[in-house]
């Protein structure tokens, strides 16, 4: 797979609701991965529907700064820390 361009990071990050999803899954999850389950419970603070939320965690994946892992119909996230370390991003300041 070819490496995410650095201005795709930086747009997937542009939107205040993904960096916060981001900067929530630094805080909470640590290196470990996030359950989809999370984001729904996440959906409901942020006072955002399920699809909504759903849309920000793809684009993030897309961008590369998440990572999706499958275990049969569910789903994790974590964020690709080497990734955006790579292109200047400390999450610890995020």
């Amino acid at each position: 797979m070819n490496q995410p361009r650095p201005i795709t990071i930086f747009k997937a990050l542009a939107d205040e609701t993904r960096l916060g999803i981001v900067n929530k899954l630094a805080q909470e999850g640590g290196k470990s991965a996030v359950k989809s389950c999370d984001i729904i419970a996440c959906a409901s603070i942020t006072k955002l529907s399920q699809p909504a939320m759903s849309h920000h965690f793809a684009k993030l994946v897309e961008s590369g700064v998440l990572r999706e892992h499958r275990n049969g119909t569910e789903k994790a996230y974590s964020i690709d820390r080497e990734l955006l370390e790579s292109v200047g991003i400390d999450i610890t300041k995020l």
